[in-house]
């Protein structure tokens, strides 16, 4: 199964996650404009439109053959029927490469660490974003986002570092997540006395 869409999201301890609306706001428009610029690239209304302007002619083209304008008319409304009705059986579900969906914003990456553990993040592709890192090192990022001052790709470079780092100065033993999470908040902390940051609070 693929890594990334066996994740869901993830969850703190505690439960925290960020709360911004001037950001979540940003995501949802983002998310928006993405899915409405792939139904635009379908090309479903302009072949609507054609298909119109051909039924009218026909209807013309019928009505004045006939005399009647009543069986122009009802056989305009069938074909407009069973061509509705061709398009959306045929219609394929719109498509979005969700990994771009935040490009406007620099993409998942760039959103502050604690939107590692935000729904609306991994909507937008965070899912995608993070199929590459290991389950122990997304578990590990996940327990030092709140306090990282940095962005998500900034804790997840930490925590492999952090990893590597662990495995080099670990060789009697096999490194556990504990390793991995010793050296990682150690450095966490370090980064947020140099780079100070607000703590996000709470959703309550």
């Amino acid at each position: 199964m693929n890594q990334a869409s066996a994740r869901g999201v993830p969850m703190r301890d505690d439960r925290w996650r960020p709360q911004d609306e001037l950001l979540d706001s940003v995501m949802d428009k983002c998310v928006d404009d993405a899915y409405r610029g792939a139904a635009d690239d379908g090309g479903g209304s302009p072949v609507l439109v054609a298909g119109g302007l051909v039924l009218a002619v026909l209807g013309l083209i019928v009505g004045a053959g006939t005399g009647n304008p009543l069986l122009a008319f009802g056989i305009v409304v069938g074909l407009a029927a069973a061509g509705l009705g061709y398009v959306a059986v045929s219609q394929s579900p719109v498509r979005v490469n969700r990994l771009s969906i935040l490009d406007p914003i620099g993409g998942p990456g760039n959103l502050p660490a604690g939107y590692l553990v935000h729904p609306k993040a991994w909507q937008a592709g965070m899912r995608e974003y993070v199929a590459v890192v290991t389950d122990r090192q997304l578990r590990v990022a996940v327990r030092l986002c709140r306090e990282h001052p940095g962005a998500v790709s900034d804790v997840i470079r930490l925590v492999m570092r952090a990893e590597k780092h662990a495995a080099q100065h670990g060789a009697d033993h096999e490194i556990t997540e504990h390793d991995v999470f010793r050296v990682a908040s150690r450095w966490t902390a370090e980064h947020a006395r140099n780079a100070p940051t607000m703590t996000l609070p709470a959703v309550r």
